[in-house]
């Protein structure tokens, strides 16, 4: 009787444990580092976007918690990337050449390219939030510092949503579409 009232709630012997975990010890390291990357940097836009309603609202204490914790993510899924990219190198694209100039090199410069201006911008403009408004230097810089962060804030949006879209399609491709695998 005990072992048959498990079956409904998964709890009985093939749980979805027992499935997973072979999954997870089968994945190599890099594969591991790569759902890492993509998450985490998900979850920083999703942090980002939680800190643009925060704002809209008016609320600047949650919208600046929000930011920086998006940044910091960031931050470290930079440092965590780049040690990614040290140990292991470039990930190598299966396709043919015509598909590599093609598709792929022109979709790795357009994420290279958005990426380096969320960096660049997202530091003005965190820089902007952290000085400028929070200790507001010289005189009517709230108000000139206001509108540049919110100016640098839309830009911002756009160039991070262009830089998740196209990570999750040079993941695509390096992993599912062109895998040398």
């Amino acid at each position: 009787m005990v072992a048959g009232c498990c079956v409904g709630i998964g709890l009985h012997n093939s749980s979805r444990a027992d499935r997973i975990v072979p999954l997870i010890r089968d994945m190599e390291v890099r594969d591991l580092i790569w759902y890492g990357v993509l998450g985490s940097m998900t979850i920083a836009y999703v942090m980002a976007l939680l800190g643009v309603r925060s704002a809209k609202l008016h609320d600047v204490s949650q919208h600046s918690k929000w930011m920086i914790a998006a940044c910091s993510l960031v931050g470290l899924w930079l440092v965590g990337y780049v040690t990614k990219q040290v140990i292991f190198g470039r990930d190598q694209f299966g396709g043919t050449s015509d598909e590599y100039w093609q598709l792929y090199v022109p979709l790795l410069v357009i994420h290279t390219t958005l990426a380096i201006t969320t960096i660049g911008l997202g530091l003005a403009n965190l820089y902007t939030g952290l000085s400028r408004l929070r200790y507001g230097t010289g005189v009517g810089a709230m108000v000139e510092g206001v509108y540049r962060h919110r100016m640098l804030g839309r830009c911002l949006v756009g160039t991070f949503s262009g830089t998740i879209l196209t990570a999750y399609l040079v993941y695509l491709m390096l992993f599912q579409w062109f895998s040398t695998v």
